[in-house]
């Protein structure tokens, strides 16, 4: 829904109304918006919420009675300081529609940086903050790898395997968001301050919690749920049994995510939430194309709604067959034209880097990446050292009858 500035306003004081009325939780927020279809219509009518089933007589009560005035312009105030911040509504289009799925979604949103990337795959890594070398070259080369297939990793900025997630998916195309325990306006830890610069410009950090808010205890389970909520998936990389990470593990699954872990040592006990997990049905991961291939069908579609396929002609039109591939011989599985495009393109030039690539289809790098991927878990192409590709040796090909 796109709103009008006043609209805008009128709603976003009837979310502030909600969020800072006392014993009025996530899921009482949800359930009067996904009645009324927006918070200022929910109190307009509030008066009537009883009657409707929607709310307990004592918590209508308390929210007729307005003490929820004085926090709500406190930060709405605060949020006015804070110009460069952006504020996301439930009702909002930009919203992240997998948030949005889930039943104790926020009201709203504030956000720095490149909102685009609410609507792209995401990828939630964490971990320990006290995590070990193998932990963090784990979260390193994951994280980077995923990035370059165009899945944005989704984090929460803490010390350890989150920050590592977050720094290495930022150097390569599909970027990375940070979900805060604190105002936006803080930078916690202080240590993550060139991070946070370089996130708040080309990724993204989000957070429900008003400007000025402090890293209280209290304040990181309730982000989780927006961690997962975000995701297509978690990935625990390194987790004691008593982790944070296993709560945002049990948040996924009962949000319908998937969840993934790295095995490791048994007589580590910074593993050993990791092992729990994978003995009680997580899925267990080796590497990077791992995920990508359990999360396929559902990335194939994510990718459609990101880059719709065009139909176009080849320039590089060729009757000659690779010789690696035999004459009269198909290929295993049929290609949509970009695939079967960019199949051509490497068949005729071995060894082709992807910045030539790109250049040749003549489409951003994150798509580009994304076609190499699927085309690598069809088994028909290999990546080389120094981002070159190459047809694979053993292409799948149909029995000959």
């Amino acid at each position: 829904m796109s709103l009008s500035e006043q609209e805008f306003y009128q709603e976003y004081w009837a979310c502030l109304a909600l969020t800072h009325t006392e014993k009025l939780g996530a899921k009482t927020w949800k359930k009067l918006l996904d009645f009324y279809g927006s918070a200022n219509e929910a109190v307009q009518d509030a008066q009537n919420w009883t009657k409707r089933n929607l709310v307990r007589n004592s918590v209508a009560q308390t929210f007729c009675q307005g003490h929820w005035q004085e926090q709500a312009q406190k930060e709405w105030d605060q949020v006015d300081k804070f110009s460069a911040t952006e504020t996301i509504l439930y009702i909002d289009s930009r919203y992240p529609e997998r948030l949005r799925q889930i039943i104790n979604s926020p009201l709203y949103l504030y956000a720095l940086g490149d909102i685009d990337l609410f609507h792209r795959p995401c990828l939630a890594i964490i971990g320990s903050r006290t995590c070990s070398r193998y932990g963090l070259e784990i979260a390193r080369d994951i994280s980077y790898e995923l990035s370059l297939s165009g899945i944005t990793i989704v984090s929460g900025f803490a010390i350890g395997i989150d920050s590592q997630a977050h720094l290495n998916a930022m150097q390569a195309h599909g970027r990375s968001i940070a979900v805060m325990g604190t105002g936006i306006d803080l930078i916690y830890p202080s240590r993550n301050k060139k991070l946070w610069q370089n996130m708040s410009q080309e990724g993204l950090i989000v957070t429900e919690f008003s400007p000025e808010t402090k890293p209280e205890p209290q304040n990181f389970p309730q982000r989780n749920r927006i961690i997962s909520g975000l995701s297509l998936g978690v990935l625990v990389i390194e987790a004691t049994k008593n982790s944070g990470s296993l709560i945002t593990a049990r948040m996924a699954i009962e949000q319908n995510r998937e969840v993934f872990a790295i095995p490791g040592p048994l007589n580590y006990p910074s593993f050993k939430g990791c092992n729990s997990l994978i003995r009680n049905g997580a899925i267990l991961v080796r590497s990077a194309e791992d995920i990508l291939q359990e999360l396929q069908p559902i990335l194939d579609v994510e990718w459609v709604k990101q880059s719709p396929q065009e139909q176009f002609i080849d320039p590089i039109a060729s009757n000659t067959k690779d010789k690696r591939i035999t004459q009269g011989q198909n290929l295993d599985q049929d290609l949509d034209p970009e695939e079967s495009y960019l199949f051509k393109i490497i068949q005729e030039n071995s060894n082709i880097h992807i910045d030539t690539i790109t250049q040749l289809m003549e489409q951003k790098s994150s798509n580009i990446s994304q076609l190499l991927i699927k085309l690598e878990l069809k088994g028909l192409i290999k990546q080389l050292p120094g981002m070159f590709y190459t047809l694979s040796t053993k292409p799948r090909i149909k029995d000959q009858v």
